[in-house]
């Protein structure tokens, strides 16, 4: 049985996908492409592509960047400058570590 994925996301996460699914759907029709061959064309089924265009937050984050890409939105996605991460020169790790301090406390 397959669980409800609302369950298991924010309101942020499900308020976000029903803010892109109709841009995504403008774009598709703004082409004049069908559901069927903008998902033939994104490489998924129909079926997804409906679900996307549903808003449907069950659907894995690559069909979205599939169905943007197929689109010609993908790049309005990059990240503003202040959101991407630069590390700093003196502190570049190969892999993340807990602190000493932090071990025993929880922190959320």
């Amino acid at each position: 049985m397959r669980r409800e994925e609302e369950k298991f996301v924010s309101s942020e996460v499900t308020a976000a996908a029903k803010r892109l699914s109709p841009i995504i759907r403008t774009a598709r029709l703004a082409r004049n492409m069908t559901q069927a061959a903008a998902a033939e064309r994104a490489r998924m089924s129909a079926y997804t592509w409906m679900k996307i265009e549903r808003g449907d937050v069950s659907v894995s984050m690559g069909a979205w960047l599939s169905a943007l890409e197929c689109l010609g939105l993908l790049d309005a996605l990059a990240l503003s400058p202040e959101l991407s991460v630069q590390p700093r020169a003196e502190a570049v790790r190969l892999r993340a570590r807990p602190s000493a301090a932090k071990r025993d406390a929880f922190d959320f």
